[in-house]
């Protein structure tokens, strides 16, 4: 990742940027907000809190699609609870151990790319079964149902639209895939299932 370090106490910051250095991150530091600010994208911020008689805040503002984490000396609303309302994603409390700071580097990462992630295939299934005008499942509905159509997207946009509208998940399951069983029995009570195939009950008889 691209890592640009928002500290004024030199050393610390250099100890950091070393650190990640180490382990594959490009670093630069901004000892200033001034230096803070200028265009250029980052992967992650690591902000300050405290550099004496500068507002932070218009790093959050020019650096909103980063990872902000912030370096903290005490917690309170000015240097927590109100910066992270603004846009910051995190924080971490000085003194701190760097693989603690790395540790929050990496989820915070994997989480940004997985909510990108899920995005996508969200508009992916919208516009897939866009053409699709049957009457939703609703919040009344009494599970387990059986859906009988002609047409495998039908039956999938009834599902994908009924968790959408309300606010449900559930697991998918193939019973052509050779953990199907295995899925259903390791399954919660409260889980929903969607279970696809059931063609293949009919040859797991036969045999």
């Amino acid at each position: 990742m691209k890592i640009l370090i928002v500290e004024n106490e030199i050393y610390l910051a250099q100890s950091i940027a070393s650190k990640l250095m180490e382990i594959g991150h490009l670093c630069e530091i901004a000892t200033s907000i001034k230096d803070a600010l200028k265009d250029e994208k980052y992967d992650a911020i690591l902000l300050s809190t405290n550099i004496s008689g500068q507002n932070f805040y218009p790093v959050i503002e020019k650096h909103r699609s980063s990872i902000i984490i912030l370096m903290i000396s005490y917690i309170s609303n000015d240097t927590v609870t109100n910066p992270i309302k603004a846009g910051a994603c995190d924080y971490i409390q000085k003194p701190f151990m760097i693989e603690e700071l790395i540790r929050k580097l990496q989820h915070l990462s994997d989480f940004k790319n997985l909510k990108k992630e899920n995005e996508t295939y969200k508009e992916y299934v919208k516009n897939l079964f866009s053409s699709a005008n049957l009457e939703p499942l609703d919040k009344k509905t009494k599970f387990p149902i059986l859906i009988k159509t002609n047409f495998q997207k039908h039956a999938d946009a009834l599902v994908f639209n009924y968790a959408q509208t309300q606010n449900e998940t559930f697991t998918f399951i193939s019973l052509t895939q050779s953990t199907a069983y295995e899925k259903i029995a390791r399954a919660g009570s409260e889980e929903l299932l969607y279970i696809i195939d059931l063609q293949n009950l009919k040859k797991k008889r036969e045999t």
